[in-house]
């Protein structure tokens, strides 16, 4: 019987990678997005998840690339559940990559790759990273990251497509005007009246149209921001209440409980695990 468990991690080679080992049955990932680009695989088992209104099936040999700010889901389409490798990478490392090959910066349109190669040179690189802490270990680890990483960018990633449907979505110019106003302070509150007026739009039509654009409603975007920033703060040792109170949330046991939804572990837990 698959015990329903993800754990979390880092490693001092990587200090700004997040590493997560998921063996989960019934647990569902609800629809949300992250700051970070997500890399993922299975080892056993068919994880299934819903990308741009696709359903996508990830079995073992398959690698899942998805960008920051995409809209996805996650759950198993196994009997006995799936065990995950997932890799979170933030965009500044990508990009220095992306300059050093003289690339545009990286957006993966592909979803879910077929490439056995790169899937074996991603459990490599992540069984690695989950296990080897000792420093004498660094260099070979971040070698093996730098190889990895630009060997995935050189076969798959292209530029971002200007979506050609754009019938009762927002513009680009228009979703970024929102994302800047939730990034810039995700512990603010917002009303539906304040984020549609400055795009000349009801809230009715705001409303509609950001949910077409991303997938979710700007409630539930908000929401996962305020719980992405607030993993960013744990792993850096602040505090708990305060990071509840600094990204929005009404206290402690409000955050733990929204954490514990999204993640399937209390803020403490994932905070002791990644310090």
């Amino acid at each position: 019987m698959v015990k329903e468990q993800i754990e979390y991690c880092r490693n001092p080679a990587l200090p700004e990678v997040e590493l997560t080992l998921a063996n989960v049955k019934n647990f569902e990932f609800d629809r949300h997005i992250h700051l970070d680009y997500h890399i993922g695989a299975v080892s056993t088992g068919c994880m299934q998840y819903l990308h741009h209104g696709r359903n996508y099936l990830m079995d073992t040999g398959l690698l899942s690339t998805i960008n920051p700010d995409e809209m996805h889901t996650g759950t198993s389409e196994s009997e006995n559940g799936y065990a995950g490798h997932f890799m979170a990478v933030p965009p500044q490392y990508i990009s220095q990559i992306c300059r050093e090959l003289k690339q545009p910066e990286a957006f993966f349109a592909q979803p879910l790759i077929d490439d056995f190669y790169l899937y074996q040179a991603f459990m490599y690189l992540h069984s690695m990273a989950v296990s080897h802490q000792n420093e004498a270990q660094h260099l070979q680890l971040e070698t093996v990251m730098m190889a990895f990483s630009t060997e995935l960018l050189q076969r798959y990633a292209g530029v971002s497509a200007q979506a050609t449907d754009t019938a009762g979505k927002l513009s680009r110019q228009q979703i970024n005007q929102i994302k800047d106003m939730f990034h810039a302070d995700p512990g603010q509150s917002f009303v539906l009246q304040e984020l549609a007026e400055p795009l000349g739009l009801s809230k009715f039509q705001f409303l509609r149209q950001f949910k077409q654009s991303m997938g979710m409603t700007p409630h539930a975007y908000l929401k996962r921001i305020r719980l992405e920033y607030a993993k960013k703060a744990l792993i850096k040792g602040s505090d708990i209440a305060d990071v509840a109170y600094q990204v929005g949330f009404f206290d402690q046991s409000h955050l733990n409980k929204a954490f514990k939804h999204a993640y399937l572990v209390t803020p403490n837990n994932f905070q002791q695990s990644l310090l």
